[in-house]
């Protein structure tokens, strides 16, 4: 009897911060919001400290949205502080990679952010020449379209990183221009780095080809950047420790062919008469996932009378896996991503292993978001109707088509009208920046 008063009795002194280590670890992989996880360290010292347990990672968080204001949201519609604003002083527009910031200036200047951290912007060798884009065109030469500064704002569309910012090696940096015509490549960390431009593969060869164009990039194995073109073509660009090309009489851009553009492939398709029925839009895009080298087909239908986007309905997706074996090499069909799973827009895309990730992140299915974001013209920057009409979860296994969020987060992300892309925010982050997202949650009443 005495000795059960005594288990009641020291039971009795604990309290929830004495919560056990293995226990809070466990609770920390139940959470897949990033915010959640940052709410729970902040109750207590204790919590805090036994939050970042070393030898035991927490699954990667879900996913974040980044508009194009600057702000972010999570996977629940609810907003995010940052510690460093995306949209700063100076700063004419970005894009995202990752967990990173893109940021143009209005100097033309170019550099890398990290808005959960308090740490300066990473300045990059490269910058916004009046050629850069190597796009003008007839309808571009008016006041507002030629300016500086909507100049700067459309000059990329999409960017890669060879390697995370904080890896021991010097990652390198790519963006491709709007209509798919150059690629420029630099280092990341290198104070005197070079920048290089490196025309399309084909356009030397047939300038007019709009289908030889870039339409997606993606790093593999380091060094190596692979191109896809409109045509289903993929070109490899194998840089040197400089991120530099050597360019021969063969290869006057730099890049290699490693599989034939095929020339019956289209962007639109159009099988009926003027009003009747939709046209078929098809996009492609290129994802590295678990070593692997994907291109990604998009089917769409689309009205034929409607501003460009609007009304998409996305029905299909194809999968296929670069085989670079032979001489020739070959797109060969899949039907499974082998535990992966996809998170697909035109702007930052990444594939991730389901398993490991919080929030239960389904396998073999693809996460997408409504094309506009892959849009520059200016009218689409700001306002829309709706900016997730076209998206969802697409299961490669059956072909099914499911929500991408929960009806109360759509209805919150569509009172923003405006287009987004993936952002995804790193768990580790630190002390100092984790005060400013709690803040900015309490501020924005979701605390």
């Amino acid at each position: 009897m005495m000795k059960k008063k005594m288990v009641v009795a020291a039971a009795a002194q604990l309290s929830w911060k004495d919560l056990p280590v293995d226990l809070l670890h466990l609770v920390l992989m139940c959470l897949p919001s990033l915010a959640d996880r940052l709410r729970l360290r902040a109750a207590c010292r204790s919590w805090r400290v036994g939050g970042r347990r070393r030898g035991q990672p927490l699954p990667p968080p879900r996913p974040w949205f980044a508009f194009r204001d600057g702000s972010l949201v999570d996977h629940d519609g609810a907003a995010v502080g940052c510690a460093t604003p995306i949209l700063g002083r100076g700063v004419v527009s970005y894009l995202v990679v990752d967990n990173l910031a893109f940021l143009l200036h209005d100097d033309g200047g170019c550099s890398l952010l990290n808005p959960l951290s308090t740490s300066a912007a990473t300045p990059l060798p490269m910058a916004v020449p009046a050629d850069a884009t190597g796009e003008t065109t007839p309808e571009s030469d008016s006041e507002s379209e030629s300016s500086p500064a909507n100049r700067i704002e459309k000059a990329y569309a999409k960017l890669v990183l060879s390697s995370p910012l904080h890896s021991s090696e010097d990652p390198f940096v790519a963006v491709v221009t709007p209509k798919g015509f150059n690629v420029v490549v630099s280092s990341c960390k290198r104070r005197h780095g070079v920048a290089s431009i490196i025309s399309c593969p084909s356009r030397t060869k047939y300038p007019n080809e709009n289908k030889d164009c870039i339409s997606d990039i993606a790093f593999l194995q380091g060094k190596k950047l692979y191109a896809l073109t409109k045509a289903e073509g993929l070109h490899l660009l194998d840089l040197d420790d400089n991120g530099l090309t050597n360019t021969t009489p063969d290869v006057p851009s730099g890049f290699q062919q490693c599989i034939a553009d095929d020339d019956e492939q289209q962007e639109v398709r159009d099988q009926g008469d003027y009003h009747y029925p939709p046209v078929v839009v098809i996009l492609r895009y290129l994802v590295e996932s678990n070593g692997r080298l994907l291109m990604v087909r998009r089917w769409m239908s689309c009205p034929r009378i409607s501003l460009l986007g609007d009304m998409d309905e996305t029905y299909q997706f194809e999968v296929f896996e670069a085989d670079l074996t032979g001489v020739h090499g070959r797109w060969t069909k899949v039907d499974s991503l082998d535990g992966q799973a996809i998170f697909l827009s035109s702007e930052c895309s990444k594939s991730v292993t389901a398993s490991q990730c919080a929030g239960g992140i389904q396998e073999d299915c693809i996460y997408f978001m409504h094309r506009i974001f892959d849009n520059p013209s200016r009218e689409y920057f700001d306002t829309c109707s709706y900016p997730l009409a076209d998206s969802g979860v697409y299961n490669l296994r059956d072909g099914r088509i499911t929500p991408l969020l929960s009806e109360a987060a759509m209805q919150r992300l569509e009172r923003k009208r405006q287009f987004l892309t993936w952002f995804f925010p790193a768990d580790a982050i630190p002390l100092m920046a984790q005060r400013f997202l709690l803040e900015g949650l309490r501020n924005l009443g979701s605390f």
